[in-house]
């Protein structure tokens, strides 16, 4: 049975250093893991889950857009993005894709036996919560679930579970901005499908995964964050294998080329 490769990024934050976030590497960075990507692991699809930038102003944010879409131009397989919290302080939405060459919103996207769902959790920007999905978005995503006969895979910039938060640097003392607003929306109308196999989320810049009522919750690692530790800029990526009923999800560390974790699960459902 033939598998389905995923590779997923996010939160590269490129643009100037800012505590572990080192922005000034992302450019260098990419550019090798994209080569890297290409040769070595050859992927079905590469999704970006947001916080391309550590934003400046409006000039600067466009140019790093533009040096970020030019270097994953060169990938042998699509890429998709969705928007995370930090890339449109400076932009609109409209001038981001603009520069990114790529769509933001919310969007259906079947690959094989799966589809992908892309979910913009920036519309609207609600304070106090890190992300939200519109009342028109939750009406669209319950449609696009409902006619699906794929099995489906979600993904947010912001986290759709519960994960604990403990020793998180970013978030430990404000959990409410890491999570979807709503999701207890969303986590119901994924149950009720019944064909919500994972969702797939960023923002929390560590790699996380859990299980729910047979969806597996997968938070993939910053790209750039070292967590004020690590000698180097890790260049993290999550890639997930499906094939058939099995999933395999392995979190990397591209410099050095590092396996630092691998998730399998059985996507069967019992009953």
């Amino acid at each position: 049975m033939k598998t389905t490769r995923l590779v997923v990024i996010g939160d590269l934050h490129a643009g100037p250093d800012r505590s572990s976030l080192k922005g000034t590497f992302v450019e260098t960075l990419l550019g090798e893991w994209i080569d890297f990507v290409n040769e070595s692991i050859e992927p079905d699809v590469i999704v970006d889950l947001g916080d391309r930038l550590n934003p400046v102003d409006r000039e600067s944010d466009i140019r790093v857009l533009e040096e970020i879409s030019g270097i994953l131009a060169r990938s042998k397989c699509p890429v998709y993005y969705i928007p995370g919290n930090h890339d449109l302080d400076n932009l609109n939405q409209e001038e981001h894709e603009k520069a990114l060459g790529g769509e933001l919103g919310n969007r259906s996207v079947v690959l094989k036996e799966l589809r992908l769902l892309l979910l913009n959790t920036q519309d609207p920007v609600v304070h106090g919560v890190g992300g939200m999905i519109s009342d028109e978005a939750l009406g669209w995503l319950e449609r696009e679930i409902e006619a699906s006969s794929e099995k489906i895979v979600i993904f947010t910039h912001q986290a759709l579970d519960d994960q604990p938060l403990e020793k998180n640097i970013h978030f430990e003392r404000i959990e409410n901005l890491a999570y979807v607003g709503n999701r207890r929306e969303l986590q119901q109308i994924f149950e009720n499908g019944g064909n919500v196999i994972a969702t797939i989320n960023g923002h929390v810049h560590w790699p996380s995964v859990s299980l729910g009522n047979d969806i597996l919750y997968v938070s993939v690692p910053s790209f750039t964050d070292t967590w004020q530790q690590l000698r180097s800029v890790p260049g993290a990526f999550t890639l997930i294998d499906f094939c058939g009923e099995k999933m395999i999800v392995e979190n990397y560390m591209f410099k050095p080329y590092i396996l630092m974790g691998r998730f399998r699960t059985n996507l069967k459902k019992e009953g």
